[in-house]
């Protein structure tokens, strides 16, 4: 998998989209600008100017890590892919795995995937429920899982060929 190269913080809108499709990133910092915290392992960044062997072993180490991990990816159609299998999903799921995927490996809580998919409204609380209810069922055939952390939210994982759950942090 390719690492894309990132300016910031003009490319801001750039960064949020390979995020949400899970793409190894350098995040090249302008200047006396503060960085974007990196939200997963598949980021990294560095200050203009930078020395280009500085820059070779990011890009390298961030592709080594890439190839490490099956991670899903979501088209702009709202197609979903991994493991060689993809799935069509709802405008509403759509959004739900898009943070997922954002932080794949970790636990995203409840009122950051209400205020992903219902941005100006506040559905029933079961609302999300079923949402994510529906989506377990959909991500079935893609080795994924979608687990519950009690109390916290919800946790989006690879599940090995057995079936069981296995860490996405490596």
């Amino acid at each position: 998998m390719d690492v894309r190269l990132v300016r910031w913080p003009a490319a801001r809108a750039q960064l949020d989209e390979l995020r949400a499709a899970g793409v190894p990133r350098l995040v090249v910092v302008d200047g006396d600008v503060a960085p974007p915290a990196p939200n997963d392992e598949l980021e990294d960044w560095v200050r203009l100017p930078a020395d280009q062997s500085d820059v070779r072993v990011r890009v390298d180490t961030l592709a080594a890590r890439a190839r490490g991990k099956a991670f899903p990816q979501l088209s702009k159609e709202g197609i979903l892919r991994h493991a060689g299998v993809s799935v069509p999903l709802s405008p509403v799921e759509s959004r739900l795995v898009a943070v997922l995927i954002a932080r794949f490996g970790a636990v995203v809580g409840r009122a950051e995937l209400m205020d992903a998919v219902w941005p100006h409204e506040r559905p029933p609380r079961n609302a999300l429920d079923v949402h994510i209810s529906r989506l377990r069922r959909r991500l079935g055939n893609l080795d994924l899982a979608i687990t519950t952390v009690r109390g916290r939210g919800y946790l989006l994982e690879a599940l090995s060929e057995g079936g069981q759950q296995v860490a996405a942090n490596g």
